[in-house]
């Protein structure tokens, strides 16, 4: 394949939180590698073949499962016919990038299989959007809250666990503290307003810190009242991940009690999307919602 510029980027710039994310790094180089292999007319087969990988490589590359050395990098651009230094530096830095621990693997002891891929994505993602039923979402809790819905929860869980678990939902909140943080949108049923978690001073603090989370400007809770949730039928917690570049496709994670779902399938990602519409259409309003917070925190 021949380049128009050897010197002309071969990713949409800048890539933003997505650099400091390997796991979604390593998800774009395979989805450009995947585009350059498509290009050149070659299926993957074809590439195992000529470059000695070993069966289903190249796919297990290009679906970001498989790191990709510098060596397989250098060897795979030069198949697809890339050229230019520029482009081949900036391809390999990425790729070295993508090397780098991913920060919750420090937590592998505690991350369930079902829950590592929304917390893999979520720091890398432009946009956040939940729907919760049951309690305050996990990147809006206080530890205390934590700690109590971890307790409560159906798994009988050990101290040093469940202050792991606390820690590591606290590791995710940190995203909201960046400079390119992600917008983060959720509706909250009303009925988590009406559950009484940890306690009286729990829930004050908690609902404290909604009201003040509210005033950052890249964070938006809209609380939906009973019969708008019940008429629109979500009935499980939703999150749903939109990235600003296009190697990422948007994805959604479907709570359900002991498991979950996370898929990227276009079908199901477009049902969700217009679940959240709907229910953000219906919900009340910022404004609405944070007086409906002071007044159930008048009555604690």
């Amino acid at each position: 394949m021949a380049a128009t510029d050897p010197n002309e980027s071969l990713f949409v710039r800048p890539l933003g939180a997505v650099e400091k994310n390997p796991t979604a790094l390593k998800v774009i180089l395979g989805g450009k590698l995947r585009e350059l292999r498509v290009a050149a007319g070659l299926d993957p087969a074809d590439v195992d073949g000529r470059l000695g990988f070993s069966r289903s490589k190249t796919s297990r590359i290009e679906l970001g499962r498989h790191g990709c050395k510098n060596a397989d990098a250098l060897a795979l651009l030069g198949l697809y016919g890339v050229d230019g230094e520029e482009r081949i530096a900036e391809f390999l830095r990425l790729v070295e990038q993508s090397h780098r621990p991913d920060w919750w693997r420090s937590f592998n002891d505690v991350l369930s299989d079902f829950f590592t891929p929304l917390v893999a994505l979520e720091g890398a993602a432009e946009r956040i959007r939940t729907y919760e039923p049951f309690y305050v979402p996990g990147l809006l809790q206080i530890p205390e809250y934590t700690t109590a819905v971890i307790t409560n929860g159906p798994e009988h869980l050990l101290s040093h666990d469940v202050m792991r678990r606390v820690e590591l939902r606290q590791e995710r909140q940190r995203h909201l503290d960046e400079p390119d943080a992600p917008h983060l949108w959720t509706v909250l049923d009303e009925s988590v307003l009406l559950r009484t978690v940890g306690g009286p001073e729990v829930m004050r603090a908690q609902l404290k810190h909604l009201i003040a989370m509210m005033e950052r400007p890249r964070v938006s809770l809209q609380i939906a009242p009973l019969d708008v949730s019940a008429a629109v039928g979500v009935g499980t917690g939703v999150t749903y991940l939109r990235f600003a570049l296009g190697g990422l496709k948007d994805a959604v994670y479907i709570e359900h009690l002991t498991d979950s779902t996370f898929t990227q399938k276009p079908q199901t990602v477009e049902q969700y999307r217009n679940m959240l519409d709907r229910l953000g259409a219906c919900a009340l309003t910022p404004a609405e919602s944070r007086a409906m917070l002071e007044k159930r925190l008048d009555a604690y």
